[in-house]
């Protein structure tokens, strides 16, 4: 019998820091690679009633998947689909373990569904991010707008209790909580960061591949240009039969500037041009469907942008998977390239983490939005960087602290926003999970109908507290 519990040693550093720069520190280490495995560490762990942080690619940005003691088990060796089918309605399944990342699952789509081309619409920028991390974070990726969250497209998942058990969730079953709330059993368990157990197998829906994809990036010489594009968009959204708008997102100069910055080391998109320095911010739209309905919707799209003062001539116009690959690669240095920034300042200030927002603010013009961002930040003499999914207000504001006061200061600003948005019904939690970081931030800010829920599930998996305690909701506050 293989040994399956390590002692953390040096070895086993990147283990205990993620993407947010939110590090921790446990006493063991396993790396599972069935549920025989879970199961058996599971009973060992139980008898000295040992912590578990559950543990999958590491690139959450809230602290979910980083343990404050206790055990990690880090599920990235169970990364083999198990099975695949297409079904009648054109639609397909594909049966995978939990630390599949996106990058092998897209290639094992292509391979298995050559004839009926299929694929999984969760498509988060990050492609290294395992598939049982996006799912128990709620992670969305740019095309929600059109084909909605990513919980639609989950149909069945194994999930291991703290006892052992194995539980079977369908899409269809229903679980009623002590307080008589009913819920459908597998929403209840997807996006709540692990504190229910250990997902041991996911059932994905597959729908049928568009025929084309464009992305068109437009630029703008003013913010507020910018901001007018985006609100003529959301008044009147270009619709056709065969093609749709299926992503709408921004960036500010300050991201441009970053992801610039590194244009050399990132592989990807080297060949693009660089932007004109005079351009204070940029719209990106994907477009999906058949060719000629989306040469049609680029067409109007266009002629609103020209309204709004962007350059046709100066647009980044591009079709193809493998040329919209670029774009996305874009877009996703606007994470990547903020993060870095965070890693560079915490080598003078260990106490500095990702300071960055995830809220989404009832239907009002983004322009306006976008210009509160802008002044509060300014205001309060912080550097940040704008960026993220336009036209449902649904703004990424990461603050780009340059020492420990300017952290402190974006601490109490990104909480100023956060009850301006909640008080105005809006989400202060979208599609990245609460974490141990943004818990600490934000606390008493978080919906307390929805960390109630979320206890009373622990409550129901969870009896022995032995999941990703201190996620959510503090530890004390947790306990069972």
């Amino acid at each position: 019998m293989r040994q399956l519990i390590y002692p953390m040693k040096e070895q086993y550093e990147e283990y205990v820091i993620d993407e947010a720069k939110f590090s921790g520190y446990a006493q063991s280490i396993s790396f599972p690679e069935n549920e025989e495995e879970i199961q058996e560490v599971i009973g060992e762990l139980a008898k000295e009633h040992v912590p578990v942080t559950i543990q999958g690619g590491k690139t959450g940005i809230t602290g979910s998947s980083i343990p404050e003691g206790g055990h990690i088990m880090n599920l990235s060796h169970m990364n083999k689909v198990k099975d695949s089918y297409l079904l009648e309605d054109g639609t397909g399944r594909i049966i995978v373990e939990p630390g599949i990342n996106l990058m092998d699952l897209k290639k094992e789509i292509s391979a298995r569904f050559r004839k009926n081309p299929l694929f999984w619409p969760p498509d988060p920028t990050e492609s290294s991010a395992a598939v049982g991390g996006i799912v128990a974070t709620n992670a969305q990726g740019i095309s929600r707008l059109l084909y909605g969250p990513s919980q639609d497209y989950i149909e069945a998942l194994r999930m291991i209790d703290s006892g052992g058990k194995i539980h079977v969730i369908e899409r269809g079953q229903k679980l009623t909580l002590s307080s008589g709330k009913t819920m459908e059993m597998l929403d209840a368990v997807l996006g709540k960061e692990g504190i229910t157990g250990v997902i041991s197998e996911l059932t994905l829906k597959l729908i049928p591949k568009h025929e084309s994809v464009w992305g068109i990036a437009f630029f703008f010489e003013e913010i507020e240009d910018a901001g007018k594009f985006v609100d003529i968009l959301k008044q009147e959204l270009p619709k056709g039969e065969n093609a749709s708008v299926a992503a709408v997102e921004y960036m500010d100069r300050e991201t441009i500037n970053l992801i610039e910055s590194h244009k050399s080391t990132m592989t990807k998109i080297k060949e693009l041009p660089d932007v004109d320095e005079n351009r204070a911010g940029m719209v990106y739209i994907e477009l999906h469907g058949e060719e000629e309905g989306i040469e049609v919707l680029a067409e109007s799209l266009m002629e609103s942008a020209m309204v709004a003062n962007s350059d046709p001539d100066e647009a980044w116009a591009v079709s193809g998977e493998l040329d919209v690959e670029k774009l996305h690669a874009f877009r996703h240095g606007a994470a990547e390239t903020a993060n870095l920034y965070i890693e560079a300042v915490r080598r003078e200030d260990k106490r500095i983490t990702k300071l960055g927002t995830d809220m989404a603010v009832p239907d009002i013009p983004f322009s306006r939005v976008l210009e509160n961002f802008q002044n509060e930040l300014s205001a309060a003499g912080l550097k940040g960087c704008i960026f993220g999914h336009a036209l449902e207000n649904h703004l990424h504001v990461n603050i780009l602290p340059d020492c420990y006061e300017d952290y402190e200061k974006g601490i109490l600003l990104i909480r100023k926003w956060a009850a301006e948005v909640k008080e105005q019904q809006g989400e202060v939690i979208g599609e990245h999970g609460v974490g141990k970081l943004k818990q600490r931030i934000l606390g008493d800010l978080i919906s307390e109908e929805y960390t109630g829920v979320c206890r009373e599930l622990k409550a129901e998996f969870d009896k022995e507290n032995m999941w990703n305690r201190g996620n959510i909701f503090p530890e004390k506050a947790g306990g069972v």
